[in-house]
């Protein structure tokens, strides 16, 4: 009897459940790497020359360019960030702003101190033996190289051009003795190991990479950062302006005031 007890609530408790896990076409490490370096190389394009004009954003050059939809709203955003008026078509606009992409995408290399795994085939049989490992490190780097300039839509006359801007984001993977991987690079916001991170950054390291942001180093607008923009008034003039100066807003050492 308590035998068959047994079985009945042995029955009950079992169960058994399955979860479905898949990835997508391209990997978030991949993406994070493209997209920090077209978010990197747009904020060291300084387009305050243009400031308080009325200006179309021209992106047929990169229709053909891996995440050119992401790196087209990057530059509107920098351009209406930096004080520029978007015009909707390219009729309305005074100035016009082509801008191209050299190259976005990724690269890897990796280096291995051991024995890499390899297959060997013994009397028809193929079987492979594994990596053995003493140290590795493989690196990702997502690249960009974009450039812009602008003319006068009526005229065609040149009116100023950004000149070239390449940037690359990394990503870096090491493995010590089989462990890892030890993970760093921009793409990290702590250094990890296995996904999880193992410090925080002192307040030291913190200001070295606030000194080095790319925006901060050109006085511009930093696009990762939280901002309000202040709107026009109810009724405003919205008719393009003539440029205006924008103060550099890179700090300044002041004397102290006694």
């Amino acid at each position: 009897m308590q035998a068959s007890a047994l079985t009945i609530l042995l029955a009950v408790l079992v169960g058994c459940g399955t979860t479905r896990m898949s990835d997508s076409k391209r990997t978030a490490t991949e993406q994070l790497l493209v997209s920090q370096a077209i978010d990197r190389a747009v904020m060291r394009i300084d387009v305050r020359p243009l400031a308080g004009r009325k200006v179309f954003l021209e992106t047929a050059f990169m229709d053909d360019v891996e995440d050119g939809k992401y790196l087209e709203s990057a530059m509107r955003h920098q351009l209406m960030a930096t004080g520029c008026l978007l015009a909707k078509d390219r009729d309305a606009a005074e100035v016009v702003v082509e801008a191209r992409a050299g190259a976005v995408g990724t690269d890897r290399s990796s280096v291995l101190l051991g024995i890499p795994a390899t297959s060997v085939t013994l009397k028809g049989n193929e079987t492979s033996t594994p990596e053995l490992v003493l140290a590795k490190r493989s690196e990702q780097r997502g690249v960009a190289k974009l450039s812009v300039y602008a003319y006068e839509r009526e005229s065609g006359q040149p009116v100023w051009q950004s000149g070239e801007e390449h940037v690359a984001s990394h990503a870096r993977d090491r493995w010590l003795f089989g462990a890892g991987p030890w993970q760093d690079g921009e793409i990290h916001d702590e250094p990890a190991f296995a996904g999880r991170a193992i410090h925080k950054r002192n307040a030291k390291a913190v200001s070295d990479v606030v000194a080095q942001d790319p925006a901060a180093l050109a006085g511009m607008v930093d696009l990762s950062k939280p901002k309000v923009f202040a709107g026009l008034p109810a009724g405003g003039d919205a008719t393009p302006r003539p440029p205006t100066a924008i103060a550099d807003q890179r700090p300044v050492d002041l004397p102290t005031v006694r």
